[in-house]
């Protein structure tokens, strides 16, 4: 029979601590002449193969699987960091210090700015001392893994920031960049007998931090909306609003839906598509039927949208800039519109994608976070003049991310 206190017991047994496993090692995308593949997921990019170098004086720092293509070396999340140094004058070498920094620096005109340390890690390569070879190698590896988290002032732990910097002629009061550096140090003895006397090269290599992400399904192609999503509604995400008319108005409201893949996080280089209705009495959707005169005009407007929120001593700010402008084009009506006193529909088709120059997504480190969204504005034609309805900007919340939705049952030789 079991006491009370053995039971207390055995529920307070802690179980022994644990260690994360190693990183995965270094290793080649295609198999050797005496290996083969037996599974492939394949990469919205292929594994690089090339050498980065930065060459001072006769040392030299190499780091190895990179775009040779690329002007800075690029990690993911978690990343090994491989690579080495090469030295000529190597006989007066006494130590060889790696070492990662990271920063991320926030400033805002609502008052205060913030300096966070995101990385900080320093690795002795060689070292005379503890040595038992007299002389420094000719070349020295180096193996090294990037965390995926820091701590904040109040010591929470985020995910590492993305290399990202927004200036502050983008957005007008206020500044954020996080960057990330690798230094190598090679300490040299100038005098064998006095061999406190040291001189010092340091070789600072700039890098981007990446974290990559995918969709967790792909964007089902809809070339006929009005079809597509009676055959197949799980492929949509339907958020419906109300437009209300201005207050001493007589007409009545209007329904707005709009439609967008089910998924709902895209690649930076997707094509978002979407379907947005109006639905409501013929008197009132009359202010939004587009101008068949060529004058340019639209009622409706769709954007993609950054949103950056900095939380500073105590204050809160928030910055909207536009990353992607829509392109819009009205359907006719369906077969079975109904265009009568009751009610009837109007209908747009609407694709966007972000700018060029959009390299990172979607993410959050606490004090710091970059969120984005599908805007849709309708505008009554008359907006100038005596319009039943205000101008409407809703706002969908979506995450983007950096790669685009890669088939894994796919093969390298499949044709895709």
């Amino acid at each position: 029979m079991t006491t009370v206190s053995e039971s207390v017991l055995a529920c307070s047994l802690v179980l022994p601590p644990y260690s994360l496993p190693p990183p995965v090692p270094s290793y080649s995308p295609e198999p050797a002449h005496d290996e083969e593949r037996v599974d492939h997921t394949p990469r919205a990019h292929a594994h690089p193969t090339g050498v980065y170098m930065k060459k001072c004086g006769s040392d030299t720092v190499a780091l190895t699987e990179q775009d040779p293509r690329a002007e800075l070396p690029t990690y993911g999340r978690h990343a090994s960091i491989n690579g080495f140094v090469t030295l000529e004058n190597r006989e007066t070498v006494s130590e060889i210090v790696l070492k990662i920094k990271g920063k991320m620096d926030v400033m805002i005109s609502e008052g205060g700015s913030l300096t966070t340390r995101l990385v900080n890690d320093n690795y002795t390569l060689w070292s005379s001392e503890k040595s038992r070879t007299t002389a420094c190698p000719s070349a020295v590896p180096f193996s090294v893994v990037l965390p995926t988290k820091f701590q904040d002032y109040d010591g929470l732990s985020h995910p590492l920031p993305p290399s990202f910097e927004i200036p502050f002629s983008t957005v007008r009061g206020l500044f954020f960049k996080s960057s990330y550096i690798l230094s190598v140090t090679i300490t040299r003895t100038m005098n064998r007998k006095f061999r406190f006397l040291t001189k010092s090269k340091t070789i600072p290599i700039h890098f981007n931090y990446s974290p990559r992400a995918q969709p967790w399904r792909p964007i089902h192609p809809s070339p006929n909306f009005l079809v597509d999503v009676k055959i197949m509604p799980e492929e949509f995400r339907q958020v419906s609003w109300q437009l209300l008319p201005q207050p001493k108005s007589t007409v009545l409201p209007i329904d707005l839906h709009l439609f967008l893949p089910v998924v709902q996080i895209f690649g930076l280089a997707d094509t978002i598509t979407f379907h947005v209705q109006l639905a409501g009495p013929v008197s009132s959707l009359v202010e939004f039927v587009p101008e068949s005169d060529g004058s340019g005009k639209s009622t409706i407007v769709g954007s993609l949208v950054r949103q950056i929120v900095v939380e500073l001593n105590g204050r809160l700010a928030t910055r909207n800039f536009v990353i992607g402008h829509a392109t819009m084009s009205p359907r006719p009506p369906g077969a079975t519109a109904m265009f009568d006193a009751h009610g009837a529909s109007l209908d747009w088709d609407g694709e966007v994608r972000c700018k060029a120059d959009t390299t990172v997504g979607t993410f959050d480190v606490g004090c710091v976070r970059v969120q984005d969204f599908l805007l849709i504005e309708l505008k009554p034609l008359s907006a100038a003049t005596c319009s039943e309805f205000v101008t409407l900007r809703y706002s969908h919340p979506i995450k983007l991310v950096t790669e685009s939705w890669v088939d894994s049952s796919l093969s390298r030789d499949d044709p895709s």
